[in-house]
């Protein structure tokens, strides 16, 4: 203590640190919050994607780049392995973005057609050739020619502008929903996101909602930064980027898969044929919406609110059906599949 000019004591004034210190003190306290930030998140397993397929955005021998549809099936046939799985499996695409459905090529107009669209459950992700649903569906009605136009990653939107370039003329025409296509019809975050940027000409296609119509939009993807695959707190950065940029687009992912089904449904009618919803994978809530969605609408669907549904030994490891579900499928179908298609005429009657 020290003492004032008027006899008080007054204590000595402290000693401020250097600023060096500060900063430094300043800096270890922002790297020790980063670190258990990331440790958090980490333990958390933040974010879900950090484990994505390196190879996600390159693009799989069974498939081409395509001006219209982003990708579709290459023509020619291609042997996968897996090391869960037991033994190779082909895959057989005939021309025009055909999986195989038989034997051999189809191209005879003048039997009743039969037409699938949808994703990689259409497609047979992970199935021999025999073991597809329209494959199935072949074998139990030669007397039809059926067309498997599924492709992996595609949502209502692709199976819509598949179904643009593929349908003419009449034919009986399925689409299968899973509740997860209104996602990628929306071009969510986990849609665009990849390792990889794609090939040239092949790109990711989505609808963007504007005036009560829809105009086209595409994407080549969103490449996770390289910093975002290291640190996680980077990536939480990316991932709420990508959040803001979509919001609209997902805000409205249902009213847009809404329109996409009207869409597929006034195509085919306006071809003279019959077009068909298969209800997949849904949840309770998503499955409810849409089959009251369709009925109201006047839209033929099949769903497949049934216990096989949630039977795993009728499923592969991750969760595409396997060929006995298929052939249950088939089964569920069949009153549809087997109903002639509506001429023109019937069509104009039946509005």
């Amino acid at each position: 203590m020290s003492e004032s000019a008027d006899g008080n004591s007054v204590a000595p004034l402290s000693k401020q640190p250097r600023r060096s210190v500060l900063i430094l003190a300043r800096i270890l306290t922002a790297l020790v919050s980063g670190a258990a930030a990331e440790g958090m998140l980490w333990i958390e397993g933040y974010p879900s994607w950090w484990a994505m397929d390196p190879n996600m955005g390159r693009i799989t021998p069974e498939y081409q780049c395509d001006q219209d549809l982003g990708w579709s099936a290459r023509a020619g046939s291609v042997v996968f392995s897996w090391p869960d799985r037991p033994g190779p499996i082909r895959v057989t695409n005939w021309s025009g973005g055909r999986r195989a459905t038989s034997e051999q090529e189809q191209g005879q107009p003048n039997r009743p057609r039969v037409f699938f669209f949808g994703d990689s459950y259409i497609q047979g992700y992970g199935l021999a050739d025999m073991d597809t649903l329209p494959w199935m569906v072949q074998k139990r009605h030669p007397e039809m020619e059926v067309a498997n136009y599924g492709a992996g990653l595609y949502g209502t939107y692709q199976s819509y502008l598949a179904m643009a370039k593929r349908v003419h003329g009449p034919a009986t025409v399925y689409y299968l929903f899973n509740g997860f296509h209104e996602g990628r019809n929306a071009a969510e975050p986990a849609f665009l996101r990849v390792m990889n940027r794609p090939p040239q000409g092949c790109f990711y296609p989505y609808p963007q909602p504007s005036g009560g119509e829809l105009k086209p939009g595409r994407s080549q993807g969103e490449v996770v930064w390289f910093l975002s695959r290291h640190l996680r707190i980077v990536a939480l950065v990316q991932e709420y980027k990508q959040i803001i940029e979509s919001y609209w687009r997902v805000r409205n992912k249902r009213r847009t898969t809404e329109m996409l089904l009207v869409k597929m449904n006034e195509l085919v009618s306006a071809q003279g044929g019959n077009f068909t919803v298969i209800l997949f994978d849904l949840d309770p809530e998503e499955r409810n919406h849409y089959r009251d969605f369709l009925r109201a609408q006047g839209i033929n669907a099949v769903d497949c609110d049934r216990p096989e549904m949630k039977d795993t030994s009728l499923r592969q490891a991750d969760r595409h059906p396997g060929g006995k579900l298929n052939a249950l499928l088939a089964e569920w179908i069949e009153p549809v599949a087997a109903t002639a298609p509506r001429t023109v005429s019937d069509t104009r009657d039946h509005r």
